[in-house]
């Protein structure tokens, strides 16, 4: 109750009421609930006590569950963390469906990701998978930078770590943002059916990339830049990086039943099991994304299925990829117009300080969707 103790009285009783005893409805857990936080990062809704504490009077904390509210309150700064890492994913996942029929389209409010997400493909797949990435990733290496009062750097590699190197420097805290994402992440899903346990796999797929993905770095040091010694670290990976290996990871997605054969009365035990549809394939790796569900073609709208199609679509109608027009368009043919561009070019720097420039116009020819 320290910090509490510090706010007037209004106040405690407003945060009380924000973050601790909300209405049931409003608390109740669903699949991919709390990536409603993800624009916390900018709200203006904050209240800071005299110890930095950053407490939050934001209607989308009312998507959390009671322990995720707890997991916030006990980790001050970390709120941030979370909402940063959700945008980060976010923005990968567009990055890498962005020449592909999905698209990876989200919406403002609650539901972030749409109406993919009820659906058991792979597209869910990648999206519980980055998103899990993605908070795993921010908060490691929020703890190495100072952000969260409740974890540093990880200090536990010390001493000789070779003949001519040693453990130093600050390690990003890939166990914490590990852990903390597990329990955060994984505490949004609830049940006991084939959903429940697909989404929890590629939540721990997610977390498991950013770990096998880090990276040893090093410093020299010597006398003129002689490499005598060397100290070393860990440090994580680009979140680019973690998003090439799942879109891979997305391609060769493995699909799944219960290991029980579907029945829902099986016991907790069994249900842990996932096991490949064709038997003749090898049982999913804790690196592989799982789906159980067949992708819609995503082609054309679709309300019920929350498809928005492709037409109008930029693509390319030179490539024989799914970027291109005879992919990405599904057939349907595609449209050509020309469109008048003013760029600045030969650019040129005059000491001291100025950048002049030319205004070049060019034509640029572009392929849309029907």
């Amino acid at each position: 109750m320290g910090h509490w103790a510090l706010l007037p009285g209004w106040v405690s009783a407003t945060l009380w009421l924000a973050l601790a005893a909300l209405p049931a409805a409003l608390a109740a857990n669903s699949s991919g609930r709390w990536w409603g936080i993800v624009n916390v990062a900018s709200s203006t809704n904050l209240l800071t006590d005299s110890k930095s504490l950053q407490l939050v009077l934001e209607p989308s904390l009312q998507l959390l569950s009671r322990k995720q509210r707890r997991l916030i309150r006990q980790n001050p700064g970390i709120l941030h963390s979370v909402s940063g890492g959700l945008q980060s994913a976010v923005r990968e996942c567009k990055w890498q469906f962005r020449n592909r029929r999905w698209n990876c389209p989200t919406a403002t409010g609650p539901h972030l990701f749409g109406k993919i997400v009820n659906r058991g493909c792979r597209e869910t797949a990648f999206i519980f998978a980055i998103t899990s990435a993605g908070v795993t990733h921010s908060v490691a290496r929020s703890c190495s930078e100072g952000s969260i009062e409740s974890c540093t750097c990880d200090y536990r590699r010390r001493g000789p770590g070779g003949p001519d190197w040693h453990w130093g420097g600050c390690s990003d805290n890939i166990d914490f943002g590990r852990l903390f994402g597990r329990e955060f992440v994984d505490s949004g899903e609830k049940g006991r059916d084939l959903r429940f346990l697909m989404n929890l796999h590629n939540n721990e797929a997610g977390r498991t990339t950013v770990f096998s993905e880090m990276r040893q770095e090093c410093k020299c040091h010597g006398m003129s830049g002689s490499c005598t010694v060397r100290t070393c670290w860990m440090r994580l990976p680009t979140l680019r990086a973690v998003g090439d290996v799942l879109r891979d990871r997305f391609d060769g997605a493995s699909r799944v039943l219960y290991g029980n054969r579907g029945s829902n009365r099986a016991s907790r035990a069994e249900l842990l099991r996932l096991e490949p549809e064709d038997p003749a394939h090898k049982p999913p790796s804790p690196h592989d994304l799982v789906y159980f569900e067949k992708s819609p073609n995503f082609c054309t709208y679709s309300g019920r299925l929350g498809t928005a199609g492709t037409a109008g679509r930029a693509c390319n109608s030179s490539s024989p990829a799914l970027d291109g027009c005879e992919l990405l368009c599904c057939g349907r043919g595609h449209r050509t117009r020309t469109q008048r561009v003013t760029e600045r070019c030969n650019c040129t720097f005059h000491w001291c300080c100025h950048v002049s420039c030319r205004n070049c116009t060019h034509t640029r020819v572009l392929h849309e969707c029907l």
